[in-house]
């Protein structure tokens, strides 16, 4: 529940402070992210054992590494000093809840059996476009020998599976009832 709310409330104070460089600031924060839980920094900087004003230097040093801007260091310095880092990554994906709805898009995973070409793609982004009211799809695309034929299409929390594998499951299920 903390988790939830502190990633809202500090995602969203970063998103008002970021007015006209969202994109640029959801770029920023996702490379800081791939910093922070792609290495061991994650354990030097959530560590008590060192000072903060010392993991703060070391998270700032990081950022500007990375070439973030201003506003986003003064984020992290603040994560660190407040010892909220541990949250970034519900931070950043509440960032990109706001940035979705900014720019009227909706992010879908879709499972396929095999890779779509382009014309595939498209049809399914036009298809996800018209589940979702219009919005802008943006497809995740995962493959899955596994579903055999179809499509299984994640988004906004429902779940469409228009699989083989479900089909020939609930085929199964039916034989299996009426013997």
């Amino acid at each position: 529940m903390l988790l939830g709310k502190l990633g809202r409330r500090y995602g969203k104070a970063l998103f008002e402070l970021s007015t006209g460089r969202e994109e640029v600031v959801a770029t920023e924060l996702d490379s800081y992210l791939d910093a922070y839980t792609g290495s061991d920094l994650n354990k030097v900087l959530d560590n008590p054992a060192f000072q903060v004003e010392d993991r703060k230097s070391i998270a700032l040093e990081v950022a500007e590494k990375l070439g973030l801007s201003g506003s986003t260091r003064n984020m992290i310095a603040i994560l660190v000093e407040k010892e909220r880092l541990a949250y970034l990554e519900s931070i950043v994906a509440h960032y990109h809840r706001l940035l979705d709805e900014l720019k009227n898009r909706v992010n879908a995973t879709l499972i396929v059996p095999t890779g779509l070409d382009d014309q595939k793609r498209a049809e399914m982004q036009d298809l996800v476009s018209k589940l979702c009211d219009g919005k802008q799809a943006v497809l995740n695309e995962q493959v899955d020998p596994s579903i055999i034929g179809g499509v299984i299409i994640e988004v906004g929390g429902k779940v469409y599976d228009g699989s083989i594998r479900t089909q020939l499951q609930g085929l199964k299920q039916e034989l299996e009832r009426s013997f």
